[in-house]
């Protein structure tokens, strides 16, 4: 089997340092931009899928040009009943947008980045026309993610983004993991995982804001009113009992997060635990609702950024020492 015939198609290899002792390894495809393997050190920080295989359970997928669930697959565009494909037959939904299956060719590489570009073309669901490049750059500790989305067409596109990565540090098992989202309130939903309202997460099994055990949880949920850092970031952390941590980093655009777990993920060994921490720009069914909706007018783009650090475990002797939250840009 070649490249070109793997379910995902071409693989793109990213290493860091550029010509020297590699650090850090990255591979993405050529179909869904989707994200296959990130390592730091040589420690596995994502569950990624063998090349040869059709990614399950939306593994590696980037999101666009909506993340999450559109409520039987219809929204209304200005007056006009919109029926996207049914991407999640089970629950009669349309799932985490296009892009997934899209081609994407090359516009920019080198060793430690790659830019993908694929174009969403008008359909009866969707009668917009999208650009969308996906950067990646790839630095010692940290991957950042930025897409842009150009709008091509001669209407106003209404647009949301997402990304679907699925944490591991390591051999650690995943149980054994904490994750922390600092959010206030959580979407409720109904059987079909479509919102029915909201509650504030304080004093329930939902809440994360202090951190809570992967095999304690049972979760597939949409979290908003997060806080931000000083900065205007959201971070998210994935951390081992060795204090190694994850820190997934969503821009000003990212405010809503979504939390799976699952104990059925296809492992080598069989089925098993995994969890999921998806950065998103806006809440499930937001082409109804139209909550943080962003609409890109013809010719102008939007873009919007996230990204992974790696953070290993302090030496005892800087146990206090501040933790790094830095960004391939910043390190640069």
């Amino acid at each position: 089997m070649t490249e070109n015939e793997y379910p995902t198609g071409e693989q793109f290899e990213l290493v860091w340092p550029e010509h020297g002792v590699q650090s850090a390894h990255a591979v993405v495809t050529s179909v869904g931009a989707m994200l296959r393997v990130l390592e730091f050190g040589g420690v596995p920080v994502i569950q990624g899928f063998d090349e040869t295989a059709v990614p399950l359970f939306c593994a590696g997928w980037m999101l666009a040009p909506w993340p999450n669930r559109v409520r039987d697959g219809r929204w209304n565009d200005a007056g006009t009943l919109r029926q996207l494909p049914l991407t999640e037959p089970g629950r009669g939904n349309a799932l985490h947008g296009f892009l997934f299956e899209q081609h994407h060719t090359v516009v920019r590489r080198t060793e430690s980045s790659i830019t993908l570009r694929a174009n969403i073309h008008p359909t009866d669901g969707y009668p917009f026309a999208l650009t969308v490049d996906t950067t990646f750059v790839l630095g010692e500790n940290a991957l950042s993610i930025t897409h842009t989305l150009v709008n091509t067409g001669d209407r106003p596109a209404p647009a949301a983004l997402g990304a679907h990565p699925y944490f591991r540090i390591g051999d650690v098992p995943i149980p054994e993991l904490t994750v922390t989202v600092r959010a206030a309130t959580r979407v409720l939903v109904d059987d079909r995982l479509n919102p029915l309202g909201a509650e504030p997460v304080a004093g329930t099994r939902f809440d994360l804001s202090q951190g809570a055990v992967v095999g304690d949880l049972d979760l597939d949920t949409a979290y908003f009113d997060l806080r931000a850092e000083a900065d205007g970031r959201y971070v998210h952390t994935i951390e081992a009992p060795d204090a190694r941590r994850i820190e997934l980093w969503g821009d000003e655009n990212y405010s809503h997060a979504q939390v799976f777990t699952t104990q059925i993920f296809p492992l080598g060994s069989g089925p098993g635990w995994a969890v999921t921490v998806e950065p998103t720009t806006a809440p499930p069914d937001a082409f109804n609702s139209g909550i943080d909706l962003h609409v890109i007018e013809p010719g102008a783009s939007w873009t919007a950024s996230w990204g992974i650090t790696f953070v290993p475990a302090p030496a005892p002797e800087s146990a206090t020492a501040p933790r790094s939250t830095r960004t391939p840009e910043e390190i640069a």
